[in-house]
């Protein structure tokens, strides 16, 4: 075996993609919570430093969601190799 080999079962791969999936949603879920507590910071928060972190807030969550999108993405490659995997080991 070369050091470009890796074996992983079908099972391995469904149960990363879970994590990735999974993983997703929970950063999904905490940017929202994220930009409505700075939203809500505004209330006592009024000089041009929020304006500033709140720009630099949403640019980051821009960035996270190309993440998370790329992330589901893999999910979806990972379990689709997990299928074909699962179809090649059933037929031998």
């Amino acid at each position: 075996m070369d050091s470009q080999t890796v074996i992983v079962t079908p099972a391995q791969l469904k149960q990363f993609a879970d994590f990735l999936e999974e993983s997703n949603k929970r950063l999904r879920s905490e940017g929202r919570r994220m930009r409505e507590a700075v939203k809500a910071a505004r209330v006592v928060w009024k000089d041009a430093k929020y304006d500033t972190f709140q720009r630099q807030l949403e640019n980051c969550m821009d960035d996270l969601e190309k993440f998370n999108s790329i992330g589901l993405k893999y999910a979806d490659f990972l379990r689709e190799k997990a299928n074909l995997a699962s179809k090649y080991l059933h037929r031998r």
